[in-house]
């Protein structure tokens, strides 16, 4: 074999073998699931016959017990209430407003049944939720509920960041440009985070800012395995613009927090809108506001990478500075 031929035979095998680790890798990445049901309580609730309010209520109850629990429905007062609500011409705007952007929900059903196939796979469960949608009169901090095996959705919260429902809301844009379709499944998984970290002995109290940014970190790397093809600017709630300012600054901060002795402060006043809702950080123009949940997003990654750890494991630490520490993380 000439050395012209040897070269060529070892650039083969390096593509293939290349090839194969790529698939590999893909194969390793899938994951068996099914589409989860999604029951749209909405529509049952907005066609009821209020001349036979009595009776419609009996049949929802059967069918969503959850929305009646504890309601005396032979109560006049609480028919009275729901005869108001499914007749308020409020009500009916954002029902017309829901079936026109979301007359099916297929789509959700796949994303969340694969979501949550990570999810009991990574805490060896077998939660497969029942989930409802339903018109929640724009209940925007309560967006979605999560209970263990309930789910509940309030999808009137997703009409996109220039549904006119959204100005009678005091939310400034930059909150309600996360009110779009593509945040349903994160706000959903995110919800099932902070479900597993409450489950699990944390501190009292979250005093310092490295204990926020650590904690939103964890919320951060969930979602990073749990949803894997959402891009990260979705997952973050960033503009692409403010997802690429981040990514290209993570020194700047980073030095800057260090640099005025932040990461141990416990006065949030100090450092609120690294971690907190706002439109900027102040001092960095073109920012995006919690620019500290993608810091603690990196420490968090790094430190998986490091240790090895599972996701439960990484849920169990509840040291902030044990895990920068074994993160080594050095933008």
């Amino acid at each position: 074999m000439t050395k012209k031929n040897l070269h060529i035979l070892l650039f083969a095998v390096l593509v293939v073998s290349t090839l194969l680790a790529v698939i590999i890798f893909r194969d390793r990445d899938r994951i068996d699931f099914s589409p989860i049901p999604i029951q749209r309580y909405e529509i049952t609730l907005m066609s009821i016959d209020t001349d036979r309010i009595q009776e419609e209520l009996e049949r929802l109850y059967t069918l969503y017990p959850i929305f009646l629990y504890g309601a005396d429905l032979y109560y006049v007062g609480n028919q009275q209430q729901i005869y108001n609500f499914v007749t308020c011409p409020r009500t009916r705007s954002l029902l017309d407003d829901v079936l026109e952007k979301y007359p099916d929900l297929t789509w959700l059903e796949y994303a969340l049944g694969e979501s949550f196939a990570r999810y009991n796979r990574f805490f060896n469960r077998d939660i497969i939720p029942t989930i409802f949608t339903y018109v929640s009169h724009l209940d925007y901090d309560n967006r979605v509920i999560f209970l263990d095996t309930i789910l509940l959705i309030a999808i009137d919260m997703y009409l996109g960041a220039d549904n006119q429902h959204y100005n009678a809301l005091p939310l400034p844009m930059y909150m309600r440009q996360r009110l779009e379709k593509p945040f349903i499944a994160v706000d959903v998984m995110r919800a099932v985070a902070h479900y597993e970290l409450e489950r699990t002995p944390q501190p009292q109290q979250m005093r310092t800012l490295l204990d926020q940014m650590i904690l939103h970190g964890k919320v951060a790397y969930f979602l990073s395995q749990t949803l894997p093809r959402t891009d990260m600017a979705i997952r973050f709630g960033f503009t692409p613009e403010q997802m690429v300012w981040a990514q290209r600054n993570e020194g700047l901060v980073w030095s800057h927090l260090v640099g005025q002795k932040l990461l141990f402060d416990e006065n949030v006043r100090n450092f609120r809108s690294f971690v907190m809702e706002a439109p900027t950080v102040q001092i960095f123009p073109g920012s995006p506001g919690r620019v500290g949940h993608f810091l603690g997003y990196r420490i968090v990654r790094r430190y998986m990478e490091n240790t090895g750890k599972t996701i439960p494991e990484l849920f169990a630490e509840t040291d902030s500075q044990r895990i920068l520490r074994l993160s080594n993380y050095r933008p």
